[in-house]
């Protein structure tokens, strides 16, 4: 009977200890749910509105989950909506409680959005463009997470354009380890410090103005590699309708990338200047087709040669090595509503670009060696240099053409300068230095019996005289060195308004000439 007596005690104290415990917890979890709801509801700044329809919170676990979420960012002067957000769930694991209630930070294991849907209007913020960055809010705890994860998710940048989406990009897929953020880190450029992380999506879609834009069928990008499949730079319009929208002239373009590689992606800032520097960059099989129509009126426009523009970049970049593997492209010209346009052709298009920098000091070089097969049978080469700090834009320029059939290029003859060539380019070599300005260089060619014809203005016929003229001034291949070469001087005037393969074709044909109607010999 004593025993019994003496155990009761016990049990009854260790079943109200029990009852004690569980009634606590349950208390505390309504007073942690309700903390967090008043948090959400009163300490949150008046531009950001915040709903939801359930929120789950176990203090054993550290763990707090809300459901069907509905947040929204205000422009705080003129209360306009610029960030939508609208989520499936959002939940919070491993938060620890020490931490938050002796170190006031927010500390936890793991954030995890799922599909989120965010549509961000940035023409609606108001902030004056001076104005000191303040963050998204002011933060009064710092926080860190283990991992954060996005699953699914959406992002849609609108502008205020008849084109309302600026950028679109589907299915994303985000972790990032080791986050964390203050009340200092928020006012940065990049508002976060972080550890490794990996992001992947699909259907990307960027409008890139009035005329063109870009879609990516995939995007993996992670600390290690940058990957895209199924980049698309295309018109928004078809050749005839895209004639129709301007008053300048202007490329349609149909650029497609199978495949497109970056390793080692490094970024950030600088002082107040973004960087990025990759090691190697590849882009396989591109395939990039071009049309212009020159009926319509030229655009006269300064145009900037590619040292230039890279020393102009608002940006740093420093990629060592890029890579252009089996690519190919087509161009052609509208010159005249009778004809249809002349195409000209590069198979088989290599490239290696070393060195593209704007951040390498006086002395150093970008350099770009490319080879191609032209017009179906001959090869060509171009190995093509310069500083990005010589503010003259100086560069050097040589290449080489062989085994090249002139009647393969008749089609774009016959429609672009009404004439016809035919014989054969054995072999040619130009060197060419210059600056912005102008350019000088040589020319040596080996070929055979050159003739070529001068059409009439229908391009039907031949027009005899001027055919019978000017191949009196051309030597079809005799009057050569011991080797079979003639030489030719090159100089040549850049026309500011072109482009820089307009400037080297300038000094290509200014050779060409000179070998032809010359005396063949060298200087």
């Amino acid at each position: 009977m004593s025993k019994k007596l003496t155990k009761s005690p016990i049990i009854l104290f260790i079943s109200v200890l029990l009852v004690v415990i569980v009634v606590g917890i349950a208390i505390a979890q309504l007073m942690a749910k309700s903390a967090i709801s008043d948090f959400l509801v009163r300490k949150l700044p008046p531009q950001i509105q915040l709903e939801y329809k359930n929120m789950n919170v176990n203090i054993l676990t550290g763990t707090i989950g809300i459901k069907d979420i509905s947040l929204d960012f205000y422009d705080s002067d003129s209360m306009l909506l610029n960030t939508s957000v609208r989520m499936d769930a959002i939940s919070l694991e491993g938060l620890g409680y020490w931490d938050f209630l002796l170190f006031n930070k927010i500390n936890a294991r793991q954030l995890l959005l799922e599909h989120p849907q965010v549509r961000y209007y940035p023409y609606r913020l108001l902030t004056e463009k001076n104005a000191e960055p303040e963050g998204v809010v002011k933060l009064r705890r710092a926080i860190a997470i283990g991992k954060l994860s996005v699953e699914e998710g959406r992002l849609d940048l609108l502008q205020q354009d008849k084109d309302s989406i600026a950028l679109s990009i589907k299915n994303v897929n985000f972790f990032v380890a080791n986050a964390r953020t203050g009340s200092e880190l928020i006012t940065k450029k990049i508002p976060v410090e972080y550890g490794n992380y990996e992001l992947t999506a699909d259907s990307l879609y960027v409008n890139l103005g009035s005329y063109e834009k870009l879609d990516v069928t995939t995007l993996l990008w992670n600390q290690d590699q940058a990957k895209v499949t199924g980049l698309q730079l295309h018109s928004k319009y078809d050749k005839e309708e895209l004639s129709q929208h301007l008053t300048t002239e202007r490329d349609h373009i149909n650029l497609k990338i199978p495949e497109m590689d970056l390793d080692s992606i490094r970024f950030g800032f600088e002082k107040d200047t973004f960087f990025i520097r990759t090691a190697t960059g590849t882009i396989r099989k591109p395939n990039l087709e071009m049309y212009r129509d020159k009926l319509i009126a030229d655009d006269n426009t300064t145009k900037k040669l590619y040292s230039r523009m890279m020393r102009e970049l608002p940006i740093h970049i420093d990629v060592p090595k890029f890579e252009i593997l089996d690519g190919k492209i087509r161009y052609s010209e509208r010159v005249a509503d009778v004809t249809d346009p002349g195409k000209l052709s590069f198979d088989k298009v290599n490239a290696t670009l070393s060195n593209i920098s704007n951040i390498y000091p006086s002395g150093g070089k970008t350099s770009i060696k490319a080879k191609t097969q032209f017009m179906g049978d001959a090869d060509m080469t171009l190995d093509w240099s310069f500083d990005v700090n010589r503010t003259n834009d100086a560069f050097l320029a040589a290449g080489t053409v062989t085994n090249f059939n002139t009647t393969s290029i008749n089609p774009f003859l016959v429609s672009n300068l009404r004439a016809k060539a035919s014989g054969t380019i054995d072999q040619l070599y130009f060197t060419v230095s210059g600056n912005a300005v102008s350019s000088a260089g040589d020319m040596r060619m080996k070929y055979d019996d050159f003739r070529f014809q001068v059409l009439k203005k229908d391009r039907s016929e031949i027009n005899k005289f001027l055919t019978v003229v000017g191949n009196l001034f051309v030597n079809s291949g005799s009057n050569t060195n011991a080797e079979g070469f003639r030489y030719g001087s090159i100089d040549a005037e850049r026309d500011p308004t072109k482009s820089f393969f307009n400037y080297l074709w300038l000094n290509v044909r200014d050779g060409t000439i000179s070998v032809l109607t010359g005396d063949g010999e060298k200087e």
